[in-house]
């Protein structure tokens, strides 16, 4: 459905959530608006009072009608059955061609994203290890490869594409233990949590450590004042999720998955572009769907950095012995500095595309009080999108505060 726009006092709102299977992954994007410059009276306090949710997360000014069919109802037809069949024969050949189209992408644009997809598409459906206290343990792939694709366009299925990946990584987290174990005449220890952390083709790092050297990240709920309690906290910090059974573990997971995700959102600007049919409207949409996955990192880095701190001052043992363990240090400093760094290069690559925009003279970009603004052509409409969600804005002043550096001499990330 292509969302028409009038030139008058006009903001549109968009929202995109995404839940998995476990539910223990949310994400969502901070609204794109589009309305009148130098006219309205809006201002941006109560233009975020205001929240509409739409399905299609772009805007008509930036983006062309996509061409799609259209159902018998906006026609305003009574079809035949024959025809109702044919039409969604139809719809669904235009849907699989554009999941092809976007694997295609994927595989020639991130191709560590697509490495990962592929090895958990090549484990097997049924797995069996022996454990440490003469047993055998099983398991079963918890999802199909692709299952977390959703939507009908390009633009739709390039955005939950990401969350497929973070998913994923997820599955192969814990899948990919099996084949790791068995590879290396290793038994599973019951008493321990494990994992696989996937950073790249050349980067993985095998994880299992005593849950009993574990405490829930519920325990940091009267640690964390309200104004730095973000988006993410009620699921990973007050949630019931793999944080609360398997404590850092479960976050290291979560900073993992989350940063595979934006390493797939950043590689992708050229399919979006694509996508959208200009320059001006991929790259549009391209922060639209890549600012929420960018800004967890804040979360996760704060989430652990506090859960550390409460380790090491009330559980000193077991906090000494965390920091002898060489897998953790390695994963957790690893992508630390992987996704911190690819946040500057997002930046940096916003810059890049702004000043190819405004010197092709068929649109005009800049940025404003953290928002990226786009307006295309002769318009006088400007599209605006932030390039980080508030999750930053809230916790970067504490994460930078003096309170963590006891923690970052012991795992030093920067």
């Amino acid at each position: 459905m292509k969302i028409s726009l009038k030139l008058t006092f006009f903001c549109l709102f968009l929202i995109f959530s995404c839940h998995d299977s476990r539910n223990v992954k949310t994400n969502r994007e901070q609204p794109a608006i589009s309305y009148r410059e130098h006219a309205s009276e809006l201002t941006t306090d109560s233009i975020n009072s205001r929240i509409y949710q739409e399905r299609r997360n772009y805007t008509a000014q930036l983006v062309p009608d996509s061409g799609t069919s259209r159902s018998f109802r906006e026609r305003g037809n009574d079809p035949s059955p024959e025809a109702r069949e044919e039409f969604r024969r139809q719809r669904n050949a235009e849907r699989n061609a554009n999941i092809e189209w976007v694997k295609a992408s994927v595989s020639r644009y991130s191709p560590g994203s697509w490495h990962m997809l592929m090895e958990y598409d090549n484990l097997p459906e049924k797995a069996e290890v022996p454990t440490t206290d003469g047993g055998m343990v099983t398991t079963e792939k918890a999802a199909a490869t692709f299952q977390f694709l959703k939507g009908r366009s390009r633009i739709d299925l390039l955005a939950s594409m990401e969350t497929n990946v973070h998913e994923i990584a997820h599955a192969y987290f814990d899948q990919n233990v099996y084949r790791y174990l068995k590879q290396n005449n290793m038994e599973m220890n019951m008493d321990n949590t494990q994992g696989y952390i996937y950073m790249s083709p050349a980067k993985s790092i095998f994880i299992t450590y005593p849950l009993k050297d574990m405490f829930p990240s519920g325990r940091l709920l009267p640690l964390i004042p309200e104004d730095l309690r973000t988006y993410r906290f009620d699921t990973y910090i007050g949630g019931n999720t793999s944080t609360q059974s398997d404590g850092l573990i479960g976050l290291l997971n979560e900073l993992n998955a989350y940063y595979l995700g934006s390493e797939y959102c950043f590689n992708m600007l050229e399919p979006y572009k694509e996508a959208a049919g200009s320059d001006a409207a991929g790259v549009f949409e391209w922060v639209t769907h890549t600012q929420s996955t960018m800004s967890a990192f804040y979360e996760f880095d704060f989430f652990i950095k506090e859960y550390l701190l409460l380790m090491k001052r009330e559980y000193g043992t077991e906090y000494e012995k965390l920091k002898s363990y060489r897998a953790f240090s390695d994963a957790y400093i690893t992508v630390h500095k992987l996704y911190s760094g690819l946040i500057g290069k997002y930046q940096d690559r916003i810059e890049d595309e702004m000043k190819i925009l405004n010197s092709s003279g068929k649109a005009e970009a800049r940025i404003e009080k953290g928002w990226l603004w786009i307006k295309a052509g002769n318009s006088h409409v400007s599209s605006g999108t932030p390039i980080f969600s508030e999750e930053k804005e809230i916790l970067l002043s504490a994460i930078e505060s003096k309170k963590y550096r006891e923690i970052e001499r012991d795992f030093p990330v920067k």
